[in-house]
């Protein structure tokens, strides 16, 4: 007993002794407790700040070659008290680009010229060439200095060829099925504490951006189906009726609905244009806008209340070849998610009006899209955490977490007051 009494005795020491241990403060970061942008307890600060971009992002992409060619306007606003003097692009495709740095491995036929920047204007001002530098994944583009408190506008004309195999996280799914993320030029996270994101994307890590609203205007092929980041604001111009009306069914209703199956597939009168369809999605305060596109595949949908107090709905989408026969499941694991989330854990309402699930190539989330590959074995599809985590993970792209040191960084910790920041 004696015996025992000591060693509890030591053990408590030594706990106590290491409890007093203060660790080290990276000086980035202190500095950010200093100017009293951050705390210790990891609230934001009373100065705290954040920057954004708002884009209007038009895109033009073609199944059969691949080549997504497409113009924005960014409106940036530089909200830090710090005077820019240039801006920091991410050109994600360039992961694809002859001589850039990657962890991952791409298969030769995807090596590519990357991100051409056909033309660059800043207010209105064409830059030559020489005003912008490109280095794998970055794109530095030198600036009139951008007071504190000041907007700038950046207008870009650019085209990429989206890789056929080497999915990481985006490219061709098969022929006629395809998931698109990282299309359009960026502008790159300006902090508190590291300044500008200047770190590499290697294929490896996930992401940190910015705020945003994004309106993306998307068009492809009248025989293709289009679902993305944020409301569809010209459904009504794209749809047949009975497409309508089983999207509106869906989005009003606990039941499961059918929007396109099989038989619709095969008579081909889901949309009404010809030719080509230009989709139009509006997104606000999200920190990403991607989309997927199919000529074959089926959707499945059905919506929930998500805010006991409003009665806001979500729709949750399964988008999907019917030949993966676990993909038939997955509105339901996806659907219950989302109950849970909005009323189990983390008990917040869930933000977004759609989540949908797109039969992919990969495991990825973002805001309202997921990317999940299909499993053979349907107790792999149904108890493991692909489709639940991807959707859980979407919320930490709501909360724009910093992801984009390294491969093993993910998710985030809320802030005491219950919020999330940077």
């Amino acid at each position: 007993m004696k015996k025992i009494y000591v060693i509890a005795l030591l053990v408590s020491v030594n706990v106590a002794a290491f409890s007093q241990v203060k660790l080290p403060v990276p000086t980035n970061i202190q500095n950010a407790f200093d100017k009293e942008t951050r705390s210790v307890s990891g609230a934001p600060g009373k100065n705290y700040w954040q920057n954004r971009a708002d884009y209007d992002v038009a895109v033009n992409f073609d199944p059969q070659t691949r080549l997504l060619d497409g113009k924005e306007t960014i409106i940036y606003q530089n909200k830090s008290p710090d005077t820019l003097k240039s801006l920091v692009f991410k050109l994600y495709p360039n992961l694809y680009k002859k001589g850039s740095q990657r962890l991952m491995s791409i298969q030769p036929e995807d090596i590519s010229d990357g991100v051409m920047i056909k033309q660059l204007a800043v207010n209105d001002v064409v830059l030559p060439e020489e005003a912008y530098q490109i280095s794998g994944t970055n794109m530095i583009v030198k600036i009139t200095a951008l007071l504190p408190g000041s907007a700038i506008t950046v207008k870009v004309a650019f085209n990429y060829t989206l890789n056929k195999e080497s999915h990481i996280r985006t490219g061709q799914v098969d022929t006629g099925a395809f998931f698109i993320a990282y299309y359009f030029p960026r502008i790159a996270v300006y902090d508190d504490v590291d300044g500008w994101n200047r770190n590499p994307y290697l294929g490896t890590q996930e992401f940190y951006n910015d705020f945003c609203d994004f309106k993306t205007s998307i068009t492809v092929p009248n025989n293709y189906v289009v679902w993305a980041t944020g409301d569809l604001k010209n459904g009504a111009e794209i749809f047949t009726d009975k497409y309508l009306q089983r999207i509106k069914q869906a989005e009003t209703t606990d039941g499961y609905v059918n929007v396109i199956d099989s038989a619709d597939i095969a008579e081909g009168s889901i949309t009404k244009g010809a030719g080509s369809n230009t989709w139009i999605f509006d997104s606000k305060n999200v920190t990403d806008a991607v989309f997927a596109l199919s000529n074959h595949y089926i959707w499945q949908s059905t919506s929930l209340a998500v805010d006991k107090s409003t009665g806001r709905r979500t729709r949750v989408d399964a988008v999907f070849n019917k030949d993966h026969k676990d993909y038939f499941h997955v509105l339901s694991d996806a659907r219950k998610t989302v109950e849970a989330m909005s009323f189990s854990f983390p008990k917040w309402p869930y933000p977004y009006n759609h989540e949908t699930v797109f039969d992919g190539l990969d495991q990825m989330e973002y805001p309202m899209m997921v990317n999940d590959n299909p499993v053979e074995d349907r107790a792999e599809a149904s108890n493991s955490p692909i489709t639940r985590y991807s959707i859980r993970c979407s919320l930490f792209t709501w909360a724009s977490m910093k992801q984009n040191m390294a491969g093993w960084t993910k998710g985030g910790q809320p802030s005491a007051n219950g919020s999330f920041h940077r």
